[in-house]
């Protein structure tokens, strides 16, 4: 080693990064003292450097001021336990948790921030750097004010960027206006803190973080400085912005330059999960004070100085966010939507293929990508009864348990638009149209949009006919009960007409029926489909389309409804909640298009299992029986070669009706 060249003994008991404190020294006047020393060190912190054999020094860098010495080892020791408390532990208002400088190790540091916010919420750590770059970037903020770059941030997000009765002048920082300045060091020192902590909050917060959010520069207000900066108005953008960084941040860290000294009051919240008997710590904080706080346990106020002006810059550590932005442009990470999963294995008996879908529905579901994405965010489609369906309001009552004639309900899932039907397409005269039930109408719209996406037209139909079945799963016959409504041949409207009528303009040949089993209907009606559709040996069927339809037209099924308490007073179904006390009706008509085989290249989905059956014997009429239902069950799950697990997605018939 080099002559005068610093190395890493252990002196004196001292290892380099040990927190020590300076004794013994003469005052800042006196003669000995170290040059450019202006203050009286004895009894003051510092962090150790190293040591330098040929002079016998040690360096020492102080923790408040920042100053580098050269100190004789006589002067440098330990600092002592019972001065060096923690706050919470023993400590008083001005102590801290955590040195950060020079000679700090990354792991130790990540392993000590981790364990205070895993035991109290908080952790204080003190910063070993030069008083020059606190006191420049705090000039740094203060040329920014003259500038005329600070301002007050709306009040509906002030108080959770600043804390309980925050107020401040405030500014966000952009890295590439304040490149190369103190201010950037600040961002960039909390930007490493981040990365430190990071890898331990899954452990202490129970979820990952992996974002942040800009610096928030900020200095203190006084009353008159109050008076010059308007509050603005916040916008939509700004809101929106806000909620999401509230809803995803989980750390506040806040670095405080001076050069005075604020008082910082940490409160439990009530959601806190942490059972100590301190439910309140008040910190002092200064220059070179850099502070975290859990968002989930305690509650952030800052009071400005008595005295003076301090500044600080501040930001949010975040859970993932979105990986892409529906919102204006579509930005992110595509690859996610390319993304397959491996799925249960592939059908090795003969498979049915879904090949087209269609869906009109309650809650403007008119396609089954805005189907699904309703289910994924749990829309909720109950609206009360508009009269343009009907009136229910002479039937209305609040008696639920003995309802007279009367509904307790008045909410209903109501798919608009069922009045608009363009008969020309289908070549159906005005008055056919007319007196045509308005679930006859939608099973030929929805059916038309399954053709569609095959590329089959009415116009190629009428030439060319086509050997396929059509099966509609349909338990609700009110049109006819409507007043004024205007009559046709007998024929028109019986049942059996919602699907014979679709064979009939479209020119299909193979089976047409209704199936009707209550709730199950469509049920029943996909399952004969496929049983037909898989008898290839004397008649086989091009393609099988099943579909399912149901329309609320009059207010007399809602008053035997709740004669029969089968609907729920709260107009919701409430599935898997001890409260389920009924169920309630809704629009809607789907259908899909199914094909024997595997046809990879328009294959949609794998139809792989279905099965019906009866209770038989039960309780009562309409109460199920346990081991039917389970055969049946297990039925379609052997049919379809899986185990239950594989299947990840569950459709239930959660009525919630009393047995």
């Amino acid at each position: 080693m080099a002559s005068g060249e610093p190395y890493d003994p252990v002196v004196n008991g001292l290892h380099p990064g040990t927190l020590v404190e300076i004794t013994g020294l003469p005052g800042p006047r006196e003669k000995g003292c170290p040059p450019g020393v202006a203050r009286d060190l004895n009894g003051c912190f510092g962090q150790l450097l190293h040591y330098t054999a040929e002079s016998d020094k040690f360096a020492v860098q102080m923790l408040e001021e920042g100053e580098y010495l050269e100190l004789s080892p006589a002067n440098v020791i330990a600092a002592p336990e019972d001065r060096i408390q923690k706050p919470g532990e023993g400590g008083d208002e001005f102590s801290f948790d955590v040195v950060l400088g020079p000679r700090t190790q990354r792991r130790s540091v990540g392993e000590e921030v981790s364990a205070c916010l895993s035991e109290k919420g908080f952790c204080v750590m003190k910063v070993v750097q030069p008083a020059e770059h606190n006191k420049d970037a705090f000039a740094q903020l203060k040329g920014l004010e003259e500038g005329g770059q600070f301002g007050r941030l709306p009040q509906e997000v002030e108080e959770g960027h600043l804390g309980r009765g925050g107020r401040a002048k405030a500014m966000w920082v952009n890295p590439e206006e304040v490149e190369g300045s103190f201010l950037e060091t600040s961002d960039n020192k909390m930007t490493g803190i981040a990365q430190i902590v990071m890898p331990f909050t899954e452990d202490v917060l129970g979820c990952p973080l992996q974002d942040r959010t800009p610096a928030l520069a900020c200095l203190s207000m006084t009353d008159a400085d109050e008076a010059e900066y308007d509050v603005p108005l916040a916008t939509d953008e700004e809101l929106t912005e806000y909620y999401e960084t509230w809803y995803r941040s989980k750390l506040r860290m806040v670095q405080f330059f001076g050069p005075a000294r604020g008082t910082v009051t940490l409160s439990a919240k009530e959601s806190s999960p942490f059972e100590g008997p301190q439910s309140e710590y008040r910190l002092v904080v200064g220059g070179s004070t850099l502070l975290l706080v859990r968002e989930d346990a305690l509650e952030y106020s800052f009071a400005e100085p008595a005295e003076g002006e301090a500044g600080w810059i501040q930001c949010f550590l975040m859970t993932p966010g979105a990986s892409l932005n529906f919102e204006g442009e579509l930005t992110g990470d595509f690859t996610v939507l390319a993304d397959k999963g491996a799925g249960p294995p592939p059908p090795t008996q003969d498979t049915v293929a879904v090949v087209s879908m269609a869906i009109q529905c309650a809650a403007n579901m008119y396609d089954h990508h805005k189907e699904w994405a309703s289910y994924m965010a749990g829309t909720d489609g109950q609206l009360e009864m508009p009269l343009l369906r009907f009136d229910y309001r002479p039937y209305y009552s609040d008696e639920v348990d003995m309802p007279n004639n009367t509904t307790f309900v008045k909410h209903c899932a109501i798919q608009e638009g069922i009045d608009m039907f363009d008969n020309r397409i289908f070549e159906i005269s005005n008055m056919d149209a007319d007196a045509m039930d308005p679930q006859c109408r939608q099973v030929l719209e929805v059916g038309c949009m399954i053709l569609a996406q095959r590329g089959i037209t009415k116009k190629m139909c009428n030439t060319h006919p086509i050997h396929a079945s059509v099966s509609v799963g349909c338990d609700k016959e009110e049109w006819l009960n409507m007043p004024g409504v205007p009559r046709s041949v007998a024929t028109n409207n019986q049942l059996a007409i919602t699907a014979n009528r679709f064979n009939y303009i479209f020119n299909l040949k193979g089976g047409s029926y209704v199936c009707d089993t209550a709730c199950s209907s469509s049920l029943v009606a996909t399952h004969l489909g496929k049983v037909n559709l898989l008898e290839r040996r004397w008649d086989p069927l091009e393609w099988h389309m099943a579909q399912g339809t149901n329309l609320s037209l009059t207010v007399g099924l809602m008053i035997g409804g709740c004669a029969s308490h089968m609907l729920s007073p709260g107009g919701r179904c409430f599935t898997f909640n001890a409260s389920a006390n009924g169920y309630n009706r809704g629009d809607g008509t789907a259908g899909f298009m199914l094909k024997a085989g595997n046809h990879d290249d328009e294959r949609m989905a794998f139809l792989r299992g279905t099965q019906m059956g009866q209770d038989g014997r039960s309780a009562s009429l309409s109460a199920p029986n346990g081991p039917a239902q389970e055969k049946c069950i297990w039925g379609a799950v052997r049919e379809a070669r899986m185990v239950p697990p594989e299947s990840t997605v569950w459709e239930c018939h959660g009525t919630g009706t009393s047995l």
